[in-house]
């Protein structure tokens, strides 16, 4: 499967929620984008990271890359290669010993910003889940079949409120897709 190299671009908050909030991946180009659902944790990490905050050095994952980096020839990489019920299937992946370990996307993205690694995606899901990327946009797009399940329901709610039933119909058909036919 071919792959295309991706960039962090930024992260926000969601507006109207407030444990839950957006990583933001552009192609090395900046012609595609792609949005990682994170939580709240997440955000904080990342703030941290983009203020250089001086106490970074001294966090886990920077300590852990330093042993790694210092002690091995190993050469990791982050892959995105699949989206298993809303949430992206992502590897830290080291291409010398073909050795995968399962990591959370948001996690892989903090890692590969903290380590300088390279991100890439399968062509085939970059194509079905990103969007065309605006830099001067001030909004962000995301695929329905990456918000959770809770999302979802909490989103179909505030659609039938609002009358929004066009909306409520395909957000009831994502969850139906996901086997969640009880919408309690």
């Amino acid at each position: 499967m071919p792959l295309v190299k991706l960039k962090f671009k930024s992260v926000s908050e969601i507006v109207g929620t407030e444990d839950v909030g957006l990583l933001l991946l552009v192609t090395e180009d900046e012609q595609r984008q792609l949005s990682i659902v994170c939580d709240k944790a997440m955000i904080y990490q990342f703030g941290l990271r983009l203020s250089h905050t001086p106490v970074t050095d001294k966090l886990l994952p920077e300590v852990l890359w330093t042993v790694v980096k210092r002690h091995t020839e190993l050469n990791f990489q982050v892959i995105i290669n699949d989206l298993i019920d809303g949430q992206y299937r992502t590897l830290l992946y080291e291409p010398n010993i073909l050795q995968a370990i399962p990591v959370r996307a948001s996690d892989g993205v903090l890692l590969a910003n903290i380590a300088e690694l390279p991100i890439y995606i399968e062509e085939r899901l970059l194509l079905r889940q990103s969007v065309p990327h605006d830099g001067k946009s001030s909004g962000v797009a995301v695929p329905v079949n990456v918000i959770s399940d809770e999302m979802l329901v909490k989103a179909l709610r505030k659609a039938v409120d609002e009358e929004n039933y066009e909306q409520a119909s395909q957000l009831r058909d994502e969850l139906r897709r996901r086997g969640k036919d009880d919408l309690r």
